[in-house]
């Protein structure tokens, strides 16, 4: 179960509401997907995703001059304070968000109504 903080992170990752016809990370079922990735994925998997979900959460918003955590902040300094980890000089923090956004990506990829609209199955 992801606790408010994470929510804010992935939501900043996939928001709904900003392409039609592509739901959002939640709406398209993100909470079953991340049960899922708990009980079957590896363990340094599980625990690699939970330093990204922490690092975005409590040191993105410092790259960008704000006080943490993500979840206080409105969307639109929530993904740049995300985008700001990808720019940052240390790889570790540009590897999390790798990490972030390649998980995210294993369920979002995979959603029917996601192939669908981007014309990836008939």
């Amino acid at each position: 179960m992801l606790n408010p903080r994470q929510r804010a992170v992935i939501d900043a990752l996939l928001p709904a509401g900003v392409d039609p016809g592509l739901p959002g990370a939640f709406e398209s079922g993100f909470d079953e997907f991340y049960a899922d990735f708990e009980r079957s994925a590896l363990l340094p998997m599980r625990l690699s995703f939970k330093a990204a979900l922490w690092a975005s959460a409590w040191l993105s918003p410092m790259l960008i001059c704000r006080l943490p955590p993500l979840s206080r902040l409105p969307r639109e300094e929530r993904e740049r304070a995300l985008e700001a980890m990808g720019k940052s000089r240390f790889y570790l923090v540009r590897q999390l968000l790798l990490l972030l956004k390649a998980v995210c990506s294993f369920h979002y990829g995979a959603h029917p109504q996601v192939r669908r609209t981007l014309g990836m199955t008939p």
